[in-house]
């Protein structure tokens, strides 16, 4: 079994099974299929703008990333799918890997900046995320947390920190590692972390974790954070996040990206969609409905988001993280997926 079909099996193993969402079919030349992966909200909020902007209908199919870059290898040239939109960039990696994506056309890239989108075209940043830690305020100040994330390895933080290892942004935060300090320092850490982290199966029952006192911190993405926060209030919790900074590979920027298959039924109406995404309505439409960065100059979240230029982020780019398979051998072979 090769590398990449294992990580194609292990991610399916921890993608949610496929919903087919109902939408109105229309003739074929004005319709565009998109295999959504991303969180309930930014792709249906671009596509109803999209189609009262265009005419063009939008079919939506919801399911998990990894189980949607799985549907597609297996589907090949058969796939009704025009548009792939997954929550993190390593899927399409493995699919850019395959040749199964077309390139994007350079006037569409060119809207968005270039180290959020694929090195080699073939597929276009949308919005963005910062990896962080999540700290309970009333059992640690923010001034007692570590410099780095790698910190976290050390004894005095055993069974003080939660993390989710089968997360597909943690894999990529794990690579992250690697390439910053290496193999070795990442499977000390990945060692560390299985012994002493308590691991929680989502990223936003980590979140409710730490607001509830059940542990002091956790390695988390910031826009769970927020997703929970929404729904009880800021003002009501405990949880508070934390940008690590100076470039830690704890401060990794992940980022949910779009593609065209090369084998698109419709490839203007999906070239046309994804310039609409790198558009100003588009990501207005985007922002408008997650706490996720929007990626074109200019557009500003309606949400609190501290910007990224003020966070001195990972330098890892998404393009750096490929198909993060490396990391998910260093996990297995400590034990931790």
């Amino acid at each position: 079994m090769t590398v990449q079909h294992s990580l194609r099996l292990a991610l399916l193993a921890c993608a949610a099974p496929l919903v087919f969402a109902p939408a109105a079919r229309a003739a074929d030349s004005q319709t565009v299929t998109i295999y959504n992966g991303q969180d309930e909200g930014p792709v249906e909020a671009a596509a109803a703008a999209f189609e009262k902007k265009t005419g063009i209908k939008v079919e939506m199919r919801k399911g998990g990333s990894p189980a949607f870059a799985n549907q597609i290898i297996q589907e090949g040239a058969r796939s009704p799918a025009d548009v792939f939109y997954s929550e993190y960039t390593s899927p399409l990696a493995i699919l850019k890997d395959k040749n199964l994506l077309a390139e994007v056309p350079a006037e569409t890239l060119a809207e968005i900046p270039a180290r959020f989108n694929d090195a080699g075209k073939m597929w276009l940043g949308v919005t963005a995320r910062n990896q962080a830690m999540l700290y309970n305020k009333t059992m640690i100040s923010e001034d007692k947390l570590p410099e780095s994330v790698l910190d976290f390895a050390k004894p005095e933080w055993s069974g003080k920190v939660a993390f989710n290892p089968k997360s597909a942004a943690f894999l990529e935060e794990v690579t992250a590692v690697i390439q910053a300090k290496g193999e070795a320092t990442a499977k000390a850490w990945l060692t560390a972390l299985k012994t002493g982290a308590k691991a929680y199966p989502s990223n936003t029952a980590i979140v409710v974790a730490v607001d509830r006192g059940e542990v002091e911190t956790a390695i988390v993405g910031d826009n769970y954070w927020f997703a929970v926060a929404e729904e009880r209030g800021a003002d009501k919790m405990n949880a508070r996040v934390h940008y690590v900074g100076h470039k830690d590979p704890g401060s990794l920027v992940t980022v949910s990206a779009a593609a065209i298959l090369k084998s698109a039924p419709h490839p203007d109406a999906a070239q046309k969609f994804l310039a609409f995404l790198a558009s100003a309505d588009g990501q207005t439409a985007v922002a408008a409905a997650a706490a996720d960065y929007p990626l074109r100059p200019g557009i500003v979240s309606p949400y609190k988001l501290t910007p990224l230029a003020d966070l001195d982020v990972s330098p890892i780019t998404p393009s750096d993280i490929g198909t993060a398979h490396v990391a998910l051998e260093l996990e297995r072979s400590v034990g931790l997926n």
